[in-house]
């Protein structure tokens, strides 16, 4: 009985070594596929050592810059990168350690995240002034970039971005379950599990290719991509202080708020706090669009690329004042 135990013990644990050794090198491949199968649509600019991925079409100035959620990549914007790119130039990349770009140094804070972003804007010779647009947590960093780096920025763009102030309505804990939640994509995702559990922001609806939408879901289910969503979560609590502790004042440079018309219950302070945005500025619009998703630039992108249309415009008449000075 004990000869019968021990043979089924070891049995066992070879079976899940092998698993464990099938999981990473097929979690490696696939990785490696979808950098060989899905080729950056940009360029890859050295940044600090290492490379990201920046991608532009366009004219014009002030430059529109494109921030993606978490997860997110340059391919989220594809809705609408082209009809921005009609009345002036516009600009997506790819965080360090998502799709094409590089793993960045810790933490992965917003302060970090914004600065790396004007590292790459300099790197790769866009000039400012910027109208930045950022989705979801997105919205967060260009909220610190624009506090950051004020004399760059001329407007902002909000797509269902979170108000600090959402972080009182949670309860207790809620950040540090947040870092228990990125222990899923740091040690699975190695493994080859995290990709068959995990959700990726690629199943809102139908603005994009299907193709764009399938290399999108290959190039977040990377290795380096699940480390980077664990990383950017481990310190999201961090991150949304750095807001809330950041003294945004836009004065009157046009600022735009999206946010979705399609509540889900229980959660209406999240879209409900977002109206506080417009206190950043004195020229400011709230637009909540009616049947939209989180995912307003996949659902609506004709609402977002009006909402940057009006800041690039606004941003290019100087206001009534300064023009009478002149």
């Amino acid at each position: 009985m004990r000869k019968l135990l021990k043979r089924l013990v070891v049995w066992v644990g070879g079976a899940l070594l092998l698993a464990v050794a099938v999981g990473i090198g097929l979690q490696w491949l696939l990785s490696l596929l979808a950098l060989e199968r899905n080729p950056p649509p940009g360029e890859l600019v050295v940044v600090s050592g290492r490379q990201m991925h920046l991608l532009c079409h366009g004219q014009g100035a002030p430059a529109v810059i494109l921030e993606s959620g978490l997860p997110g990549t340059s391919l989220g914007w594809a809705a609408v990168i082209e009809d921005i790119a009609a009345f002036t130039r516009v600009c997506a990349y790819d965080r360090a350690g998502f799709a094409w770009s590089e793993a960045g140094p810790e933490p992965r804070t917003a302060g970090n995240l914004a600065r790396e972003l004007r590292d790459l804007l300099r790197a790769a010779g866009v000039d400012p002034p910027f109208v930045v647009s950022g989705h979801s947590f997105g919205g967060v960093l260009v909220q610190v970039f624009a506090s950051q780096f004020q004399d760059e920025v001329a407007g902002l763009v909000l797509v269902d971005a979170p108000h600090p102030d959402i972080t009182a309505h949670f309860p207790p804990g809620h950040y540090e379950r947040m870092k228990n939640l990125a222990l899923m994509p740091r040690f699975l995702g190695p493994l080859g599990v995290a990709r068959l559990t995990m959700p990726m922001p690629t199943a809102s609806p139908d603005s994009r290719p299907s193709s764009v939408q399938a290399a999108e879901k290959q190039l977040l289910a990377t290795t380096r991509s699940f480390r980077t969503m664990a990383s950017e979560l481990e310190v999201l609590g961090e991150s949304m202080n750095q807001v809330a502790e950041t003294p945004l004042r836009l004065g009157q440079k046009p600022l735009i708020i999206l946010t979705k018309g399609r509540r889900r219950k229980g959660m209406e302070h999240v879209d409900d706090t977002q109206e506080r945005h417009t206190e950043l500025s004195e020229n400011s619009d709230w637009r909540v669009i009616s049947g939209a998703g989180h995912f307003i630039h996949h659902e609506d992108p004709a609402v977002v690329v009006d909402a940057i249309r009006s800041v690039v415009e606004s941003a290019r008449t100087p206001p009534a004042d300064a023009a009478a000075s002149q």
